[in-house]
């Protein structure tokens, strides 16, 4: 069957967007550092009309609406805000934010961005958890998503000393954090229930692997922070049911199908015209091959004592052109929330290599 010319081109958008939309598979790992998450300073990714950079917030953790006060971990007096903490939704589901790195993108492609995280390790596997992408961090792997989790383990970079009088490596070990739940009686009030969760709904699990795919933001991430891509209402709703399995099954199936309408498109063009052929072959070559990238993450294999661990991880995702991205540091403006507590004086904005926090912990 040869498609006319016309129908292909009003199925490219169809195609861009299949290829746009990151899934794959992935390592988890936890940190909480109080320093201004890097996709808070502004020009990071193209987002929607009336939409700012991730909102941060000062040394009392109220929101700042400076998105280039410079990086509490900085000196400055931008720091993360506590409402970016993650909470339990259902049983099986919940919301947070973490700092990412996605194979063959860049923070322009993954700033503010949503992932629906399903666990596929640890006694968590089968649970799903949204999370909105805040930060990054020069020492992540290919889809890594390092989950901002307070007490969680500072890391590269300590923001909890000035902010909330953490110890001076932080609560608990500086990688991996604390170990035991009955460290978080002890935490700042506004930084407890974050803690909580973590030996609550996520049972203590210690940096679980994933299956991800690009999803829709819910409004109450994207409330908190006050950031929403452009390109967000294109991506597919999140489906908070079923297994792990049924959801990786979903995403090959989905790209199986891509690739298939792809080749016929491309067949089609060919017995049509030159041209067509042209735009059609472009066009399949960007949805049937999806990049597979592999690389090796620091990720400490358990939370008290480890500094690294390694870790392969591979995953089909298709994102934007490779770019070198730095650190978990970041300041923006923040609607109305309340967060953590920094201090320090601001100066200049996001400096070109600001390696903000992101600790495999």
């Amino acid at each position: 069957m040869q498609l006319p010319t016309t129908v292909l081109f009003a199925l490219l958008p169809f195609f861009l967007q299949v290829n746009a939309q990151a899934t794959g598979t992935g390592k988890t790992t936890r940190y909480w550092d109080c320093c201004k998450p890097s996709c808070a300073w502004s020009g990071k990714a193209t987002l929607a009309a009336g939409s700012g950079p991730v909102g941060t917030c000062d040394v009392k953790d109220s929101p700042l609406t400076d998105s280039n006060a410079v990086n509490g971990c900085d000196g400055g007096s931008s720091y993360m805000c506590s409402d970016q903490s993650p909470y339990a939704v259902t049983d099986d589901l919940a919301y947070g934010y973490a700092a990412v790195n996605i194979a063959g993108g860049s923070e322009a492609s993954w700033c503010c961005a949503c992932y629906e995280l399903t666990f596929t390790t640890t006694a968590i596997a089968g649970k799903k958890m949204i999370v909105q992408a805040t930060n990054t961090g020069g020492d992540l792997g290919a889809n890594q998503f390092d989950l901002a989790i307070p007490g969680g383990g500072v890391g590269i970079f300590n923001g909890c000393t000035t902010e909330f009088g953490a110890p001076s490596s932080g609560w608990g070990a500086q990688y991996g954090g604390i170990s035991a739940a009955d460290s978080c009686s002890s935490f700042p009030a506004a930084l407890k229930p974050g803690c909580d969760f973590r030996f609550g709904w996520f049972m203590g699990a210690d940096n679980p692997e994933v299956t991800f795919k690009q999803v829709e933001c819910p409004a109450a991430l994207t409330k908190s922070t006050g950031c929403k891509r452009a390109d967000d209402s294109s991506m597919p709703a999140a489906d908070a049911s079923g297994s792990a399995v049924a959801s990786s099954a979903s995403s090959t199936v989905a790209a199986t199908s891509a690739t298939s309408v792809a080749s016929s498109v491309a067949s089609s063009v060919v017995a049509s015209s030159v041209a067509s052929s042209v735009v059609a072959s472009s066009v399949a070559s960007s949805v049937a091959a999806p990049s597979v990238a592999s690389s090796v993450v620091a990720v400490p294999s358990s939370s008290s004592s480890s500094a690294v661990k390694t870790a392969s991880s591979s995953a089909s995702s298709v994102v934007a052109p490779v770019a070198t991205s730095y650190g978990h540091h970041t300041t923006a403006a923040k609607p109305s929330t309340i967060a953590p507590h920094s201090t320090a004086t601001a100066t200049a904005s996001a400096p070109a290599d600001d390696d903000d926090t992101c600790d495999a912990e």
